[in-house]
């Protein structure tokens, strides 16, 4: 049920439209800026041979032509020792897939040939912990990610060099928080939010996601406190009782 409830959570279209007009009427810019990137995320649940149930991922710039800027497949388990846990391992899609899918937002990635070939390139030390919470500050249920490892340095291919990653994780039922950042050997801040403020994205089909004026007014908000992301789904709330952990 764990499993079951973090793939509901995590599989649809997601969307920041409405924080990033926000921003934009508070004055704040992007990146040094302070304010948010317009972002999209669309997750799709796919049935793998040799591997099982997976996720695809792909992250687009709405203002860039919608080109997209990260896909990534994810597989995830519930940990047997962890009681409310689920580890993610993260993959990077080979060039074709990656190209093919660039080329044409509208293509259903449950309908490609995916095989046990394409989950080669895991990201090493870039394993997200979610873990659920059932008494989150609003009442709302949700699971909260980390990276595995803490802070970690990875060789980015698309900057050519080394990076130093921090990622904080929120998804509920009807929205999905982002606060990754990036930074150089030099501790220059290379993307995400400068005021430490996650991107909110809202799952098409939910309220739209209320950030209020503390959003534009927070120097060091921390999620999920602070902003309350508005509730109610076509599916209905997931309460605590819903879910069986191992």
């Amino acid at each position: 049920a764990l499993l079951a409830c973090f793939t509901r959570f995590f599989s649809g279209r997601f969307d920041n439209a409405n924080q990033h007009r926000t921003d934009a009427a508070a004055g704040l810019a992007p990146r040094e800026g302070g304010g948010h990137e317009h972002i999209t995320c669309r997750i799709t649940p796919l049935r793998v041979p040799g591997v099982g149930d997976a996720l695809f991922a792909d992250y687009r710039f709405p203002a860039r032509g919608d080109a997209s800027f990260r896909t990534r497949l994810y597989t995830a388990a519930a940990s047997p020792a962890e009681p409310g846990v689920v580890r993610m391992q993260i993959y990077r899609p080979d060039d074709a897939r990656v190209e093919a899918l660039a080329a044409d937002p509208s293509l259903d990635p449950a309908t490609l040939d995916w095989a046990e070939a394409d989950f080669n390139a895991h990201i090493p030390d870039c394993d997200v912990v979610w873990r659920w919470r059932d008494r989150g500050e609003h009442g709302e249920c949700y699971f909260d990610g980390e990276l595995a490892g803490g802070e970690v340095t990875v060789f980015s291919p698309v900057m050519k060099q080394e990076i130093r990653v921090l990622d904080s994780l929120q998804l509920f039922e009807d929205g999905l928080w982002i606060n990754d950042r990036g930074f150089d050997m030099e501790g220059n801040q290379i993307y995400g939010n400068w005021r430490n403020v996650p991107y909110k994205l809202a799952k098409d089909g939910a309220a739209t996601v209320n950030l209020g004026a503390t959003d534009a007014a927070a120097a060091d908000e921390s999620a999920p406190g602070g902003v309350l992301i508005a509730r109610g789904t076509a599916g209905g709330r997931i309460r605590p009782s819903d879910v069986k952990l191992p």
